[in-house]
């Protein structure tokens, strides 16, 4: 979690712990084309009523009012956005999982703009919650859809329990991320080593080293919004990844 304090103390705390005219279409659902892959369509019928989510973005069956890279990725892979009720963290990762495997199986990942192979790697390290490398354990308390479980943690030795705050639009807050996860690799030592038993548990999960860092501050820049043209155009530009090497 990351923990906002006044200037000159460092910043800890991650835990891994308008309108639509005819003329232009808006963006539906995927369909299945030729040979079983996906498709997207374009929808002239479909008229979104005044001020709606649709309307502003332009973008059709859009339910979130989320406006990050990472939420153009989530809706052109129809990536599960928020838990059901009563689902634990483990359990929508599972699903998270469950779905890119589908799309990876048939080469049917996209990204948009601003996503690259990278910081695909990075996304599936912070959902991750279990296996040998790689585990970020991060959506155990930064739950979807707000990135924060809005529950207090222990996430440093000797410390105090702290709110887990939302990992979403960091950048306008001026947070170091970099140096919030480098704290959180050596929680992560700390909780395993024995030397701090009082970190949370779910450091002990977390498989992650100083390799891991970079591809996690990409994946949280991800998080920042965009101006709704924007966000439409991440979505209408989105192109396929090869992911033939990741299949799990």
């Amino acid at each position: 979690m990351i923990r906002f304090q006044p200037p000159g103390i460092l910043l800890l705390g991650i835990l891994f712990c308008t309108g639509c005219s005819q003329a232009d279409p808006q963006l539906a659902a995927p369909r299945q084309g030729a040979g079983g892959r996906e498709e997207p369509v374009a929808s002239h019928d479909a008229t979104p009523s005044a001020g709606s989510v649709e309307e502003s973005t332009r973008v059709h069956r859009l339910a979130s009012s989320k406006r990050s890279v990472y939420d153009a990725f989530s809706y052109v892979n129809r990536i599960p956005e928020v838990a059901d009720e009563g689902e634990s963290p483990g359990d929508i990762a599972g699903r998270i999982f469950g779905r890119l495997a589908n799309q990876e199986g048939r080469i049917l990942l996209k990204v948009p703009p601003g996503m690259d192979h990278n910081t695909y790697l990075a996304f599936k390290t912070f959902f991750r919650y279990e296996g040998e490398t790689r585990v970020g354990n991060c959506a155990a308390c930064h739950t979807l859809a707000e990135f924060a479980d809005g529950k207090k943690h222990l996430v440093t030795a000797g410390g105090e329990p702290v709110l887990t705050p939302s990992l979403r639009n960091l950048g306008q807050a001026g947070v170091g991320v970099r140096e919030a996860i480098m704290a959180k690799v050596t929680a992560r030592r700390q909780k395993q080593s024995g030397e701090a038993d009082e970190i949370d548990d779910a450091y002990g999960v977390m498989n992650i080293s100083e390799e891991d860092v970079a591809g996690l501050v990409a994946f949280i820049e991800l998080l920042n919004d965009v101006p709704d043209d924007d966000f439409r155009n991440l979505i209408l530009d989105a192109t396929l990844l090869d992911t033939s090497g990741d299949i799990e």
